[in-house]
């Protein structure tokens, strides 16, 4: 089974015990990563043994893919990019995310970041 089908079958839980245990409103992959990597283990493992080059690269593109291709069913909202630490403790630039969903504080946050950005023209 190729990641993509695995995320598509886990969909509802990558949703729902992924992306809605990340505490704050706005995440980044690096963050989506480590917890997706706790939640399916076994899978993690079993995904990047099956790339000989690159695993780690190989396998988090196709994460960061999925995220990308799927944010209207995840609820959430590619905002920029943010450089963070990846699993190995080196910072790298990656895309940051926020979550959409209307039970989440997300929202109201999106809408004063826009307004923000708008009035003073500064980015944060």
């Amino acid at each position: 089974m190729s990641l993509n089908q695995f995320m598509n079958e886990n969909l509802g839980v990558i949703k729902e015990e992924i992306i809605r245990a990340i505490p704050n409103p706005e995440f980044d992959s690096h963050a989506f990563i480590r917890h997706f990597a706790r939640k399916f283990e076994i899978n993690y493992i079993e995904f990047l043994s099956s790339y000989k080059l690159e695993p780690f690269r190989n396998v988090h593109a196709q994460i960061g893919r999925f995220l990308s291709e799927h944010q209207e069913l995840l609820q959430i909202k590619d905002f920029g990019t943010v450089h963070s630490q990846n699993i190995f403790g080196v910072e790298s630039l990656n895309e940051r995310w926020i979550k959409t969903d209307a039970g989440s504080s997300a929202q109201l946050e999106l809408s004063f970041k826009k307004t923000r950005v708008r009035g003073n023209g500064s980015h944060s």
